[in-house]
């Protein structure tokens, strides 16, 4: 499971970090987006990471006389408006073999108010929130980190051939 978490919120510059983990964009697709990526599928020190560094950037922005636009009813005002609010994008990396091919995995996708993509590779999917706006950034990772671990649940399910319909949610 590999694990990539997100703030999207100025190209002319990209850092990486000493480790590898911790990349920061400036000026490309967002004003900032700092992305952090983990073999470990530890969420929280993910989530942790890109929080910390994110206040770092805001306190030097703010030297700078730029500080980032923050608005109670909308959030963090990035470049896109698709990610308008938190502008949290948590996603992760799953090997799924069986479920992808399940006739109710969309319907089961839209209720947990996740997006899947698959990736180069053919067992490999991307999931991440569809939703930027609304819930906290700590309720979007959670959000994520539940679906993650059903559609885990599903797949080992499929793999026993076992019906998964007890585990599909309720509508949301």
């Amino acid at each position: 499971m590999r694990l990539l978490v997100g703030f999207p919120l100025m190209t002319l510059l990209c850092r990486l970090s000493k480790d590898g983990r911790l990349v920061v964009w400036l000026n490309m697709d967002d004003h900032v987006r700092l992305v952090t990526t983990r073999d470990d599928a530890d969420v929280a020190e993910a989530f942790k990471c890109v929080c910390i560094n994110l206040q770092k950037l805001a306190v030097k922005y703010g030297e700078l006389k730029h500080p980032f636009t923050w608005k109670q009813q909308l959030g963090w005002v990035s470049s896109s408006p698709a990610d308008v609010g938190t502008g949290l994008r948590v996603s992760v990396h799953l090997r799924l073999k069986l479920l992808p091919q399940h006739t109710r995995l969309q319907d089961v996708l839209k209720r947990l108010r996740l997006h899947m993509d698959r990736t180069e590779s053919s067992e490999v999917y991307v999931l991440s929130n569809t939703a930027t706006f609304g819930p906290s950034e700590v309720e979007l990772t959670q959000l994520v980190v539940d679906g993650v671990k059903l559609l885990i649940a599903m797949e080992k399910r499929l793999e026993e051939v076992r019906d998964i319909e007890e585990l599909v949610p309720a509508q949301k």
